[in-house]
């Protein structure tokens, strides 16, 4: 793995993208974006095409990507953000480094493409003008396999360390290399499950910080890669064992009124049936949303609960708000839209969240939370999807485009799943009947 100039010395503008390109020897730049559901797509060009790609002329056929123009062969500007300049630590020999570039999506005659991910959370952080200066981190986990296999010869759990383990060595060596393209590192350490890893992404402006996770979510699976591995961020890839989460921590301002923090914690309860459909974004992603694992399953905040759906640490964590509910496979621009957009509500409406919740949420009776009217989470992403249906806020937060291209694509996987002959069904049913 080669050196990388120092990630604090990112280009500003056009100038110093090119600059920096061509004194590392750059042969290729990656023009990055990511498709409605979060996966990150690029279109490689040459060194010598990258002031073409900062002017806006590199064009891409948007019909063939999901949720952009479905069944229209239409040409989609790409717009570089050139802070996005970093160069990837690994030498394409012998073609030479590569860079990348992370991307807005433009309609041809330049205008933004209401359907792009990155330009919706952009918007949702416009308008939510009370929650201006709030910065967001994340603690981000995945598993670690053999490669081709879902087995794994680590046998750790929270924060273990063993010299001989290739997951952890790999985690250290995906920790280096993001830090080289100038995604900052809170800290990382082994998680519950056998082969399971978190790495925490340091504070940072929402844009950039989901910026950060797509990078971490590439970098993870290209060094895994060099040590027989497989990471994957999928939330619920065994079902005997812990299940992945993104936990989205929000900073709120310096300068805040006093109940900003509960109007907050209120709107992010408040719609969170709804923004389940999109921080929760598979048919798997429920198998992780169980009484299981610390995973959360009731709309509650606590200081100290374990499985509350919102944390606010006490003390001098004071303005710290951590959402527990998305997973690893969530777009982070998507999902950080919409909790903006709930938070953003909560404050506008002075949404009061009610007491602070203690104990195991697991314990709550039904009578109990329909006394404190407490939401229980959606149990599939079918029910998900209704509960946004009826959440006018977080439809806002997505816009008009992405809302019914968002819908129309997951209500078809729930439609392919639930047609589906699952290997559990025949084990149960072949022989009995």
């Amino acid at each position: 793995m080669s050196s990388t100039p120092n990630p604090e010395k990112r280009p500003a503008n056009r100038r110093d993208v090119v600059k920096l390109a061509r004194d590392a020897d750059v042969r290729f730049v990656r023009l990055v974006f990511a498709d409605i559901f979060g996966v990150s797509k690029n279109v490689s060009i040459p060194a010598e095409r990258l002031e073409d790609a900062l002017d806006g002329r590199i064009t891409f056929d948007g019909g063939s990507i999901d949720g952009f123009v479905r069944g229209e062969e239409l040409d989609m500007v790409l717009r570089p953000d050139p802070a996005t300049f970093a160069i990837y630590p690994w030498r394409a020999a012998p073609e030479g480094r590569e860079g990348r570039l992370i991307c807005d999506i433009a309609m041809p005659d330049g205008t933004p493409f209401e359907g792009c991910p990155r330009t919706t959370l952009r918007r949702a952080i416009e308008r939510a003008t009370a929650l201006r200066g709030m910065q967001t981190g994340f603690e981000i986990e995945f598993y670690l396999f053999d490669r081709g296999t879902t087995a794994t010869t680590d046998v750790g759990s929270y924060f273990d360390f063993s010299a001989n383990d290739r997951g952890e060595a790999a985690r250290n060596a995906m920790v280096a290399a993001l830090r080289a393209m100038g995604v900052p590192i809170a800290s990382a350490h082994h998680e519950h499950g056998p082969g399971q890893h978190e790495i925490d992404i340091a504070h940072d402006d929402p844009l950039v910080a989901a910026d950060h996770v797509l990078t971490l979510r590439t970098i993870a699976k290209h060094i895994a890669d060099d040590f027989q591995l497989d990471a994957t961020f999928m939330p619920k890839p065994l079902e005997e064992r812990a299940g992945s989460g993104l936990h989205a921590d929000f900073r709120l301002p310096e300068e805040r009124d006093e109940e900003l923090s509960l109007y907050v914690v209120g709107g992010l309860l408040a719609h969170a049936p709804a923004t389940t459909a999109i921080c929760n974004p598979t048919v798997n992603s429920y198998k992780r949303l169980v009484a299981a694992w610390d995973a959360p399953i009731y709309a509650v905040w606590s200081e100290r609960s374990a499985n509350a759906l919102v944390r606010v640490p006490p003390g001098q964590a004071q303005g710290r708000i951590e959402m527990r509910s998305p997973d690893p496979a969530c777009n982070p621009y998507l999902a950080l839209a919409v909790l903006i957009g709930a938070a953003a509500d909560g404050v506008e409406s002075a949404t009061l969240p009610g007491p602070a919740f203690s104990g195991s949420t697991y314990e709550l009776s039904a009578i109990e939370r329909r006394e404190r009217g407490i939401a229980t989470l959606p149990k599939s992403l079918r029910q998900a999807i209704s509960e946004l249906d009826a959440d006018a806020v977080v439809r806002s937060a997505l816009g008009d485009h992405l809302y019914h291209a968002f819908r129309d694509a997951k209500l078809e996987e729930y439609e392919r799943y639930r047609r589906a002959v699952h290997p559990w069904e025949r084990d149960q049913y072949l022989r009995l009947y």
